[in-house]
């Protein structure tokens, strides 16, 4: 342990130095305040024994200047003093002494005060140590409890997959039949019309009619079986986009089409009894956000809907508009609405009023988590008419900060 003597007595210094040193200590010599604080600035002790009384820079003041100091570890400052009254002393504790030492010191004194000295020291060593660990230890739960937190987003989106895949299936099975019914009428009226086509046979007046027919509807068959390609391509994209994990990128979002691409994914859990009406603001202004968890609040509120409604015809409502400051969509149902006494625990985890396997309760907790990492609020309340009526308040992405998007995800 390194200990600085700053003192301008020769016989008072020399001994200090074979005292300190005969204990074990590895002991640092000053002979005025000034040399002392560029000691301290080269060595960093771990004690100081500082004379009062000190040509140019005396012990008080050089006490002052190492507390004054920021980002300097601990340093036990021990002033060795003649003055022996109690407001002298006090000024030394003051300028924030640690202890104090009367000259003519006795050797046992100053050995128990040092041995004080070096105690503290140690404690002050082992509990940075422990904060240095404990900063670390918090730092990797931050990461771990992040990582946990983009998991439990994704293990609740592959959930909702996984209620909406009976629906998703009949979704491409419609257009897939189609095809398939089209391919066969194709496939059997070809064998008739390709020789025909062929020899330009246009004197037997059945097959001329039959020909007019297929030449007619073969337009219409080949347009259908584009229709459910495309039909087919755009669920399967959206899907795919939708299950994709979420790298956690913001990017410039038109909150309208996550309204499209989140109701394209739930079109047959809609079912056809529940009537959506849309009320989407034009030239709504952009936000910054992660598009696939934004699509992801969507597909839950609307299923939410969707199931508040049940098996009677229903309503689902919705609405996209702005203020100055945020965008604001608001989706409503016709159905019971949310009673009243747990209008507080529908958004804590795992609490869920659907039936056992009908949900895992973490639907609007994991709303709330992602609409609040955006900076938003998530409101949710009774409408007078009837119905719960869930409001989303998002930020304006600012005009003219573009790069802001860049350094966040950077």
């Amino acid at each position: 342990m390194k200990i600085l003597i700053a003192e301008d007595d020769l016989p008072s210094r020399t001994l200090l130095v074979r005292m300190l040193t005969g204990w074990g200590y590895d002991v640092i010599v000053a002979e005025n305040g000034s040399e002392g604080w560029q000691a301290i600035m080269d060595e960093m002790p771990d004690i100081t024994v500082l004379d009062w009384m000190m040509p140019g820079l005396d012990g008080v003041s050089l006490c002052r200047s190492i507390r004054n100091m920021k980002n300097l570890p601990y340093i036990y400052i021990i002033i060795l003093t003649a003055k022996c009254r109690n407001q002298e002393i006090l000024v030394g504790f003051d300028a924030g002494a640690d202890d104090y030492i009367v000259k003519p010191f006795d050797r046992d004194i100053l050995y128990s005060r040092i041995a004080v000295g070096s105690r503290v020291v140690t404690y002050d060593k082992e509990l940075m140590k422990k904060n240095k660990q404990l900063q670390q230890y918090s730092s990797e739960m931050k990461q771990l409890a992040e990582e946990r937190s983009k998991q439990l987003v994704h293990a609740e989106r592959m959930a909702t997959v996984g209620l909406l895949s009976a629906g998703i299936a009949h979704e491409i099975n419609n257009p897939t039949a189609f095809i398939s019914g089209n391919v066969q009428i194709i496939e059997r009226y070809w064998k008739d019309i390709e020789p025909k086509l062929k020899s330009d046979a246009d004197n037997e007046k059945s097959r001329s009619e039959k020909i007019d027919f297929i030449l007619e509807e073969m337009p219409k068959t080949i347009q259908g079986m584009q229709s459910g390609v495309r039909r087919i391509s755009k669920i399967v994209n959206s899907l795919k986009n939708f299950c994709r994990k979420s790298q956690g990128d913001l990017v410039l979002c038109d909150i309208n089409i996550c309204v499209e691409q989140a109701l394209e994914l739930c079109r047959n859990a809609l079912k056809a009894h529940v009537t959506v009406e849309k009320k989407l603001s034009d030239n709504l202004p952009q936000i910054k956000a992660d598009t696939q968890q934004i699509e992801q609040v969507l597909v839950n509120l609307f299923t939410n809907a969707a199931d508040a409604i049940g098996a009677n015809d229903g309503i689902m409502t919705i609405e996209t508009r702005t203020d100055e400051e945020a965008v604001i969509i608001m989706v409503g149902d016709t159905g019971p609405g949310i009673a009243e006494n747990i209008l507080d625990s529908i958004r804590q985890p795992f609490f869920t009023t659907k039936p056992a396997g009908s949900g895992t309760g973490l639907g609007l907790f994991i709303v709330r988590g992602i609409i609040e990492n955006h900076k938003g609020k998530l409101k949710i309340e009774n409408k007078s008419t009837g119905g719960a009526l869930f409001t989303i308040t998002l930020p304006i992405f600012p005009e003219g900060t573009k790069n802001e998007i860049e350094n966040i995800n950077n």
